[in-house]
């Protein structure tokens, strides 16, 4: 992927701004450079989807300005949302492959025949023989926690990499300081 081409999808997108700062011709260069610096496994497709993803407001509106700092942290969001999403689908592959595997394949007929006949026809282990567990107070009290922390971030989260924290007046909650206070919270009453 050449400079150009991302230099044009940044100057579209620029384009379809109505702010009253743009970027220049050195600054979209720039921003296109550092785009294939730390992004070189993007191709098209994905610049595309990200570049119509800022469009439609996806990361955030932009009310007075547009700079190659602001699209490459929106990048950096791009690619963690991407790496989740690619994390999500191998996962869901390695289960449905998981739970297709009875354990024994890759064995010849002859010898899974014999071993069948050695052992009879028992039942495989899966997790739908056990009986559902019960949640301590404990675990209850952590999944609470957990959602209110989800709920708060749409409203006071920021991310950074692949932290996501709270800020609340000039205090920065981690999920876990915001569980540690919590318990205390909960010990104080």
């Amino acid at each position: 992927m050449s400079r150009e081409v991302v230099s044009e999808f940044i100057s579209d997108f620029v384009e379809f701004l109505n702010v009253g700062k743009i970027m220049n011709v050195n600054q979209i260069s720039q921003t296109a450079i550092y785009i294939l610096q730390y992004f070189p496994h993007f191709n098209l497709a994905d610049l595309k989807v990200f570049f119509d993803k800022m469009k439609v407001g996806h990361y955030g509106k932009f009310y007075d300005s547009i700079d190659g700092q602001l699209i490459l942290s929106k990048l950096d969001e791009y690619n963690q949302e991407r790496m989740n999403e690619f994390e999500q689908v191998r996962l869901a592959q390695h289960r449905e492959t998981k739970r297709n595997d009875v354990g024994i394949s890759g064995y010849h007929e002859s010898v899974l025949k014999v071993l069948k006949d050695a052992i009879g026809d028992k039942q495989v282990f899966t997790e739908k023989n056990l009986a559902p567990r019960t949640k301590s107070d404990a675990e209850l009290f952590y999944d609470r926690c957990l959602v209110q922390f989800d709920n708060l971030y749409r409203k006071y989260g920021k991310q950074m990499s692949s932290v996501r924290f709270l800020i609340i007046g000039d205090t920065r909650f981690t999920i876990d300081k915001f569980i540690e206070r919590k318990v205390n919270n909960r010990l104080e009453k």
